[in-house]
């Protein structure tokens, strides 16, 4: 009798035993599943191909045009702002001043001839040159009228400023990086460093893309520009300390980006299209 007890007790703590191992075993294997499935997402490769992987846009981005402007007859004209997200969720953009090639291959924006002054992608949020932004992109740029135009803006709308602390302009045969020494309203009121870049053995813009990449961060504004793969300017630039640029708390917080086209002439008809390859924007402003 003391055997058989002995031997049901060892029985049912064998029992007890093995369910708990099959549980233990069970849950591992469950949680090594679980992980493998993580794991195979993670390594899952993202097509570098793909429009939201060559695009990359926020909710701090827009599209600034003068094109839909109703009723405008002598430029310049007012402006409206689009947004950008989820812009390829459900379509293809297909507006006459933001439109996608059927190929894909080319995101173009294009001014209206007569009320384009402007067609360009604007950070809508702002910050100090201290803090981060940044504008990385490939474009095509065609039929570049003389007077050249703005392709890409360190901007401010802070304080009485609304003015480009940086503009870099393309011309047919150069670049050309503007200045702004002081932020007065009027253009007259202030003056302009100007150094131009020309491109490498006279090489076609419309054929070889620029690359370009502008960021504002530590107090600088950064400007790198790349054609063929090569570097073909890379500079610096800070405002002077004495100026309101840095000495007005309200323009020296209100700094913020914009890529695309500015149209330099004096009436602002030209039409100006280019085509971007990849565009990506990133900023730590939200305000």
């Amino acid at each position: 009798m003391i055997c058989n007890k002995i031997r049901g007790t060892r029985l049912r703590y064998l029992f007890v035993f093995g369910m708990m191992f099959f549980l233990a075993t069970s849950c591992n294997s469950e949680d090594a599943n679980l992980i493998e499935d993580q794991q195979q997402e993670d390594d899952d490769p993202v097509d570098p191909n793909s429009l939201n992987a060559r695009f990359v846009f926020s909710n701090t981005l827009v599209i600034e045009h003068s094109w839909n402007t109703g009723g405008c007859e002598s430029p310049p004209c007012d402006t409206d702002d689009d947004s950008l997200t989820n812009v390829f969720n459900n379509s293809l953009p297909n507006d006459p001043y933001f439109y996608m090639e059927t190929d894909e291959v080319e995101l173009n924006l294009e001014c209206q001839p007569e009320k384009g002054r402007r067609i360009e992608f604007k950070q809508i949020s702002e910050g100090p040159l201290t803090s981060y932004s940044k504008m990385e992109f490939e474009a095509f740029f065609y039929d570049i009228p003389d007077g050249g135009f703005t392709i890409a803006q360190v901007h401010n709308r802070g304080g009485n400023s609304n003015k480009p602390f940086f503009r870099l302009e393309l011309h047919n045969n150069k670049l050309e990086t503007v200045i702004r020494r002081d932020p007065e309203v009027s253009s007259n009121q202030t003056t302009f460093s100007k150094v131009d870049y020309p491109f490498l053995n006279g090489m076609d813009y419309s054929l070889f893309p620029l690359k370009v990449i502008l960021e504002k961060e530590n107090g600088f504004v950064k400007i790198r520009v790349l054609q063929d793969d090569t570097v073909i300017l890379n500079q610096s630039f800070q405002p002077n300390t004495s100026t309101d640029w840095v000495t007005d708390n309200g323009i020296a917080n209100g700094y913020y980006l914009k890529a695309g086209a500015y149209n330099a002439a004096t009436t602002h008809t030209e039409n100006l299209v280019l085509g971007y390859t990849t565009f990506k924007f990133e900023t730590d402003d939200l305000n």
